[in-house]
Order: C-alpha cells, then sequence, then structure tokens
C-alpha cells in the first residue's frame, strides 16, 4: 500500500523549466556556449554544480568556472522567473492530505532557490524535503530518494516517486520505489522506465484519485 507520494520539484510541481533553461543558456552564453533545451532537460534533476560541470567538460572550458557559472545562473533565475505551481497541485496535495498520505519533495534544487519559490502552504504540509545540499550523490544515484523514504519512515515500495525527468526515474527505481512519470519537458520516449507515463498533470491527478479513492478520509 502506498502510505506517501514523493514529489520531484522542477517540472512537477514548480512550472519552473523554461526559465531554468533561459538562465542555464544565459550563463553559458557569457562564455560563447549555446546551451539547447533537450540537452538542459535530459540533466534535469542533477545538482546544480553537476550540471555546470557537464556543459563544462562538454565544451572544454577552464573547470574552475563552476562557481560563476552556478552563480549567474542562480542570479538571471531568481531576476526572471515567472514562478507557477502547475493548476492541478493544488488539488493532488488535497487528495492525497485528505487520506493521510504523506507528501515529501526530493529536488535537484538548492535548499535555498526552493524556499524562495515554494508557496510555504505547501512547505508546510511537507513530511521530508531533500535538496541538492543534502545530498553527496545528486540524481540519477538513489540517494536523494534514499534519504527522503528513510526520513519519512517507510518502505520504499510505499513511497510513489511523481517524476518528468529521465534521471529521476532512474533514481527513484535504484531506490526501488515505484515511479510515475508526467511528460512535462521531455517525451514519453524518454521516460519508459517509469511504471507508467502521464502526458499532463490531469491524467496524472485522475490516477491518482483511482489509486486514493478507496482510502479512508482523514
Amino acid at each position: 500500500m502506498i502510505k506517501a507520494v514523493i514529489f520531484d520539484f522542477d517540472g512537477v510541481i514548480g512550472d519552473t523549466m523554461f526559465d531554468n533553461c533561459m538562465a542555464w543558456q544565459s550563463a553559458f552564453a557569457t562564455y560563447d556556449i549555446k546551451i539547447e533545451p533537450v540537452d538542459y532537460y535530459l540533466l534535469e534533476g542533477m545538482g546544480r554544480f553537476q550540471i555546470a560541470n557537464f556543459f563544462i567538460a562538454k565544451y572544454n572550458l577552464d573547470r574552475n568556472l563552476a562557481q560563476n557559472i552556478v552563480s549567474l545562473k542562480e542570479d538571471y533565475y531568481h531576476q526572471h522567473n515567472k514562478f507557477t505551481l502547475f493548476p492541478e497541485i493544488a488539488e493532488i496535495m488535497e487528495l492525497l492530505t485528505s487520506r493521510n498520505i504523506k507528501k515529501a519533495i526530493v529536488t535537484g534544487a538548492s535548499d535555498q532557490r526552493l524556499k524562495k519559490t515554494l508557496d510555504p502552504a505547501i512547505m508546510d504540509q511537507l513530511s521530508a524535503v531533500i535538496t541538492a545540499d543534502d545530498v553527496i550523490n545528486g540524481k540519477p544515484d538513489p540517494e536523494p530518494y534514499l534519504k527522503a523514504v528513510k526520513k519519512l519512515g517507510l518502505l520504499a515500495d510505499e513511497c510513489l516517486i511523481i517524476e518528468n525527468a529521465k534521471l529521476g526515474i532512474q533514481s527513484a527505481k535504484g531506490a526501488l520505489c515505484p515511479c510515475f512519470a508526467i511528460e512535462t519537458t521531455l517525451d514519453e520516449s524518454y521516460l519508459r522506465e517509469a511504471d507508467e507515463v502521464f502526458a499532463n498533470h490531469v491524467i496524472l491527478l485522475a490516477k491518482l484519485k483511482q489509486i486514493f479513492g478507496s482510502y479512508p478520509k482523514n
């Protein structure tokens, strides 16, 4: 029986992926490097330094530039992001709360960025939060989800993961958790390692109602 739902943040709860992509593109444009959206989306779930170092290595930039590139990215994001929640998130949270299902977030974002952008009303509902600052090995390593499962005090198969990223799915499956995926940034062909793939949040919400509809209400 599922006792908790663990959400990725960017692209699952927050409609943030376009803004994050623009921020990375702006940061690397400083060094005359053009980042294609799909190249970034395939790395989604990694911590910000992992992403910076990936592109630094790919384009043979000075490895000492990582801190500056990350700072440029974060500064651009904070100045230009148009943060919104996906419209169905409020109803999903209400459903889980009404069925006494624990909620958590596991994200490659920094703790600072998460707290600056996520509504405190949602933060207050969470039983566990794992950010890039809490792990040594980010996604696709299973460490982030293993830490969340441990913090929730549950078994892996009692925790349903909601992801939108290929690396996040690999992390979830490595932690032996069931995993759903949403096609917010990548199409189904990249997400096939998930147990089920949904085209959008509307269809995901319908599935969650099907799963938890028979659970006793609070």
